[in-house]
């Protein structure tokens, strides 16, 4: 895989505890040694000779890991985001988010969109959606589109419906909800159906596309990521990605997940999962199958504990899902799903599982993304058809635990079906973690899975960090060249300040990245 250049200075990171990604226990005053791209040298500084003139960098008291890989995150909007849009995520209510839209109203010229997105109503006191009514006395002459945290709920004004072309009328499509009050008119809470909007909003620029992804890449970088899944681009957003890569923008590995006109194309085309270079690889066909809990869209078979009404949406007839999924896996094609709830779990097994019967082909990682409420019938079936549960552990630090909103919306029984890391560990299942952008923060993510609300739902750092890193690698068919520090492999490498494997669990999440690297290059560096 690699040849040792004897020509170049080789570097090496020397007395840090090491973390490899395998799940294997730490290994103190560790020294890993890189020639150019590729690591190639592991172990005890006792069991390792340095080379004569080698690059030293005295890492001690610090713990060195694989780079992290977001196995499910919307890079290229966050990068945009980062430049176009200032996020609602942080404000502490109703009252402040609507000043925060106000203000940009006042700035904006009279028809011009504004969008903001992030906000969470779990967060508030007020503990309820925004609708017309907050936002049409602020907004009378621009419309106006607020995205809910989850992306699965948006709020607008009369002047976005009378843009886009919603109307009293309006119905209900596609599996969305178009939600009306007692005398049928619009609310203006468009659940899984912000499509009805979207088109009537200009397209962001490619140059500020390009800048986005250059953003979100030093962030990732900041944050110890140096791999990511982008959960579902089309055609246009693959291109700016290529554009980003020559540029010298995109400075992280990244997996791209296909929707739409992308889809289409691969299918058409014999594309394969994998193809691409090493920075930009296409990834599986994206797919959805039910919304999110915070928009009590997520398909669940039992009714919702906090809206007994409403069991959620599915999105697509679980036959067409079927017919989708078989034509992808036998295009040769790795599949990605979204289903949260443990109804449309049980459509995307069966969809699989068809999908097998009809063509056996070993390896083929189709993935469920979140699977976030399962039965143990479930996990046994997800182990049995060897499928990726891509899950984002940071949905539970945000919003599980007595009182949460995964406490309202399920109910105590329900709650302890969420999230079962430590179930399916135990079953060997592969298992991926990405963040989903709430928020981007790898660490963030494996402090939660390791300080799980539920108990037997836990999982120790090792283990969070193999998710994070070499199952999240093996989630793109890139295990064999990244996701752990071994002999071979290329040099993406993250370091933290402190030993993570000696810290409070309860403190994990404060430890600051220190370096990351990218085949074998520096690119960042915390400030001293």
């Amino acid at each position: 895989m690699f040849k040792m250049n004897t020509e170049t200075c080789p570097r090496v990171l020397a007395g840090g505890t090491l973390i490899d990604g395998t799940g294997a226990p730490p290994i103190k005053d560790s020294v890993v040694i890189l020639n150019q791209e590729y690591i190639v040298e592991v172990g005890k500084r006792d069991q390792v000779e340095i080379p004569p003139g080698a690059e030293v960098i005295d890492i001690t008291g610090k713990t060195i890991m694989p780079g992290l890989i977001d196995s499910h995150c919307h890079f290229i909007k966050m990068g945009e985001e980062m430049i176009t849009k200032v996020p609602l995520n942080d404000t502490k209510s109703i009252e402040e988010a609507l000043k925060r839209v106000e203000k940009r109203v006042a700035e904006a010229n009279p028809g011009e969109w504004v969008l903001r997105k992030g906000w969470d109503e779990a967060k508030w006191p007020e503990n309820r959606y925004i609708t017309k009514e907050d936002l049409d006395p602020i907004a009378p002459n621009n419309p106006v589109m607020l995205t809910r945290i989850c992306g699965h709920l948006v709020s607008i004004n009369t002047k976005a419906m009378e843009t886009a072309g919603i109307t009293r009328e309006t119905q209900d499509a596609e599996g969305g909800n178009v939600d009306k009050d007692e005398d049928g008119e619009n609310t203006g809470v468009l659940r899984d159906c912000k499509y009805l909007v979207e088109d009537a909003i200009p397209q962001t620029s490619i140059d500020t596309m390009i800048d986005g992804l250059r953003l979100a890449s030093d962030r990732a970088l900041s944050l110890g990521c140096t791999g990511v899944h982008d959960a579902g681009l089309y055609n246009r957003d693959i291109g700016v990605y290529k554009q980003a890569e020559k540029a010298g923008d995109l400075k992280v590995r990244s997996y791209i997940m296909l929707k739409g006109d992308a889809q289409d194309a691969a299918i058409k085309l014999g594309v394969h999962t994998g193809l691409g270079e090493d920075m930009v690889q296409l990834g599986p066909v994206k797919l959805m199958m039910d919304g999110s809990l915070g928009a009590r869209t997520a398909a669940l078979f039992d009714p919702y504990e906090d809206e007994p009404s409403t069991s959620g949406l599915v999105l697509l007839k679980p036959e067409v899902l079927t017919e989708n999924i078989v034509k992808a896996h036998n295009a040769g094609l790795q599949t990605a799903t979204h289903a949260i709830g443990d109804l449309a779990v049980e459509y995307v097994l069966d969809s699989i599982q068809e999908a097998l019967r009809r063509q056996p082909i070993k390896n083929h990682r189709h993935r469920i993304e979140h699977c976030e409420i399962t039965s143990a019938q479930q996990i046994e079936r997800i182990k049995r058809l060897e499928i990726i549960p891509d899950m984002q552990p940071n949905f539970i630090g945000e919003w599980s635990g007595p009182g949460s909103m995964y406490n309202q919306r399920l109910g105590d029984k329900r709650e302890r079906m969420s999230n079962q890391y430590r179930a399916m560990l135990d079953e060997g299942i592969k298992l991926a973690f990405g963040s989903d952008g709430m928020p981007f923060n790898p660490i963030y993510g494996v402090w939660s899975a390791v300080n799980h609300p539920i108990r037997e739902n836990r999982i120790t750092l090792e283990e969070a960090i193999m998710c994070y890193t070499l199952n999240s690698a093996y989630a793109g068919f890139q295990e064999d060249k990244t996701g752990s520090i071994e002999k071979g492999k290329l040099a993406d490498i993250t370091i933290f300040d402190g030993d993570l494997s000696e810290a409070p669990i309860e403190e994990i999440r404060d430890h600051k990245c220190y370096m990351t690297l990218v085949n074998g290059e520096i690119l960042y560096k915390a400030e001293s």
